[in-house]
C-alpha cells in the first residue's frame, strides 16, 4: 500500500514537472514585420519559441542556442526576435524571406542576420530589429519576447526612425478622418510622411477621405525612414 501510494505521488510529481517544462518552452504568439529596402517582405502573426539556429554563413557552420539564457540575456529560456524571424519564414506567406543568412559570433554568443530574402548589407545598411518600435539594445538572441509583442526587422542605417501609423478601425465612406504618423522610437510627430495619398503636417496628422470599397489598408512612407505598420480601416 505504501509503495503504491509512493509510486502515485512520484507519477503525479513527474507530470507536474513536465507541465511546468512544457509551459516554460511554449510558443509565444507575436507579430512580425520584415521591411526590405524596397518593399514589405512579411507582416503577420507567428508563434515563436526558444530553440537553436544553424549558422549558414561565415566560418562556423554549426548549431547554437538562441534562447536568451544561453546568449547573455536576462531571465530564462524565451522566444527571441531571431527565432521569430525564422518562424515567419516558415509561414505560408513567408517564402519571400528565404533564404535567411545566420552567422554565429562566439565573441558575443549571438547570431547576426546577414541576409533576408537575398537582401544583404549594402553601404551602411544592415539588418536590425525593433520590439514594440524600440530599437534592440542587445543581440537579437538575448532579447526575450512576450505574448503580443510587435517585432520589426528592417535593413537600414543605424538610427533611421521606424514610422508608426495610427488610424481608426472604422470610418464613414465619403467623410474625412484623421490618421497620425509618429516616430515609433520617440513618439514624436512626423511631418512630410505620405499615407493614403495625403501628406502629414507638422503635427503628424493627415486627413483622408475614402469613397469606395468596404475595407482599405493604409501604410505610411517617408524618405529616410522605415515604412510604417499597416492599418486596416473598415468603411461603412
Amino acid at each position: 500500500m505504501i509503495k503504491s501510494s509512493l509510486l502515485r505521488v512520484l507519477a503525479l510529481a513527474a507530470v507536474f514537472v513536465m507541465a511546468i517544462s512544457a509551459s516554460a518552452v511554449a510558443a509565444t504568439k507575436v507579430n512580425v514585420r520584415v521591411e526590405g529596402a524596397k518593399a514589405t517582405l512579411f507582416e503577420g502573426d507567428v508563434s515563436a519559441s526558444a530553440g537553436k539556429l544553424t549558422s549558414n554563413i561565415g566560418e562556423d557552420r554549426s548549431s547554437h542556442s538562441c534562447d536568451v539564457a544561453s546568449n547573455g540575456g536576462s531571465g530564462g529560456a524565451a522566444a527571441t526576435p531571431t527565432r521569430a524571424l525564422l518562424a515567419a519564414s516558415e509561414m505560408p506567406l513567408g517564402d519571400r524571406l528565404g533564404p535567411i543568412g545566420f552567422e554565429w559570433f562566439e565573441s558575443f554568443t549571438d547570431f547576426v542576420v546577414g541576409s533576408v530574402g537575398g537582401e544583404g548589407p549594402s553601404g551602411d545598411d544592415y539588418w536590425q530589429y525593433w520590439v514594440n518600435f524600440k530599437p534592440g539594445e542587445v543581440g537579437a538572441c538575448a532579447a526575450a519576447l512576450k505574448k503580443g509583442d510587435k517585432v520589426l526587422w528592417a535593413i537600414a542605417e543605424y538610427g533611421v526612425p521606424a514610422l508608426r501609423l495610427d488610424a481608426p478601425a472604422v470610418a464613414r465612406k465619403g467623410r474625412a478622418f484623421n490618421v497620425r504618423v509618429t516616430s515609433g522610437t520617440t513618439g514624436k510627430a512626423v511631418a512630410g510622411a505620405r499615407v493614403g495619398g495625403a501628406t502629414t503636417g507638422a503635427n503628424g496628422l493627415a486627413r483622408l477621405t475614402l469613397r469606395s470599397g468596404t475595407k482599405r489598408t493604409l501604410g505610411a512612407t517617408k524618405r529616410g525612414a522605415i515604412r510604417s505598420n499597416i492599418e486596416s480601416v473598415v468603411l461603412r
